[in-house]
């Protein structure tokens, strides 16, 4: 049982209230955007005796991981866990496969390309599929839209520039290269071009936004309920749209933003990005769980490097529905306190427990439990901690008869059975 020490990663659209709310600290002078949970090597957690977790791990990796994790996944813990708190948006990316990360990853590095150059996409050679769980309301971006919906909520604007985008997309039968065409397109304007058809798109999104408001009004009276998927999405695209153009003036990626799910998670409800997934969160407090990874290809809505080829060659351009990810709301040992999230892959999970002055078994696994609110007990057969809201603890994938027990909200990240 490891108390751990976590970093706090201060990114420009980091919030400065919800992390350091949580740690029982006053709001910061600077934004707390992220805290990392894990191993990875750009910020690992601290241990009691001063070692990080990543080299307590590479001192003890069967004791630490146990024997099928290393199996699996070699003498490194394969998930990290972050609290997320957005002030302002992300960056739009992408994450890459595990073939294309090995691939690319190999070809920096013999390339000597330094780790921490703005130019490097690949620092390792994994995957980064990501879970985010909202704490929070939670807004964000995710996929590519139907694109008969796109081209509704397009035509809305009433640009005729963006019309004739429309009208590709009503027209197509092979969606992915449409998409892929026009998204290519969009990335490549720059300069005063791109600078007055974003005046242009501010000017029409905010006459949009009150057509659009007018009209599902006028949906509701008459219908007297909620209006349909289209304009209730339409809403949420102009008003994201004008305050990310004053933001990023001449960034090509707000005309790709258009194109993409806008998507609005309550508090416990979820997202899965997978590789190739293009996504930006926008605003909310979450809490993240993804393979052990820091491989990000931006497309835009940032000031940092943007490799237009890498991207477009990793990117799917197929439309999908918001990605969104249902828990099981039982526990394998039968608990209705608690919500069990298991996306498609090797790396991790995400449990969530809410404790009622009880106790919950927690199977053997390297996992990271995180006190969001109240206080808990962990313990096995070997060790016990007690575990405050805002800290967290690393269990060892080889201690057995591990159980929370105590009052209070907790997640656990752990590798999956």
């Amino acid at each position: 049982m490891h108390p751990l020490e976590n970093p706090v990663r201060d990114y420009a659209w980091g919030s400065r209230t919800h992390i350091p709310k949580l740690l029982g600290n006053p709001p910061a002078g600077h934004p707390c955007a992220e805290m990392w949970m894990g191993a990875h090597q750009v910020a690992p957690s601290t241990l009691p005796d001063g070692r990080t977790l990543s080299q307590a791990i590479c001192d003890q990796p069967e004791e630490m991981l146990g024997k099928s994790v290393r199996t699996d996944f070699g003498d490194r813990l394969p998930f990290l866990m972050k609290l997320l708190a957005a002030a302002e948006p992300l960056s739009l990316q992408v994450h890459p496969t595990s073939e294309r990360a090995r691939i690319r990853y190999a070809e920096q590095e013999a390339a000597g390309i330094p780790l921490d150059a703005p130019e490097r996409s690949y620092p390792d050679a994994s995957h980064k599929p990501e879970l985010i769980y909202a704490l929070t309301r939670f807004e964000g971006m995710a996929g590519f839209r139907d694109l008969e919906k796109s081209a509704a909520i397009l035509r809305g604007l009433e640009l005729s520039w963006l019309d004739v985008i429309a009208e590709r997309f009503e027209g197509t039968t092979t969606p992915f290269q449409t998409l892929r065409e026009v998204v290519t397109e969009l990335l490549g304007l720059s300069g005063p071009s791109l600078e007055k058809s974003l005046r242009e798109l501010h000017a029409a999104t905010t006459a949009a936004e009150v057509r659009s408001h007018a009209r599902t009004a006028g949906l509701r009276r008459v219908a007297a309920g909620d209006p349909n998927a289209v304009d209730r999405e339409s809403v949420r695209v102009y008003a994201a749209t004008g305050p990310l153009i004053e933001r990023y003036p001449a960034d090509p990626g707000v005309l790709v933003a258009l194109l993409l799910n806008h998507v609005v998670l309550a508090a416990g409800e979820a997202m899965f990005i997978d590789a190739g997934t293009i996504h930006a969160y926008t605003s909310g407090f979450g809490l993240e769980i993804m393979a052990a990874s820091d491989n990000v290809l931006r497309a835009g809505l940032t000031t940092k490097h943007v490799d237009v080829p890498e991207l477009l060659a990793v990117t799917n351009f197929t439309p999908m529905p918001p990605p969104l990810w249902a828990a099981n709301r039982l526990d394998p040992v039968g608990r209705r306190d608690a919500t069990v999230l298991t996306p498609p892959v090797a790396e991790f999970e995400l449990v969530v427990l809410h404790l009622h002055d009880e106790s919950t078994d927690l199977r053997t696994a390297p996992q990271v439990v995180l006190c969001l609110d109240g206080e808990v007990e962990v313990s096995s057969t070997a060790d016990t901690t007690r575990v405050r809201k805002g800290s967290a603890v690393f269990v060892a994938g080889t201690e057995t008869g591990v159980v929370v027990r105590g009052t209070g909200h907790v997640a656990v990240g752990r590798t999956p059975p």
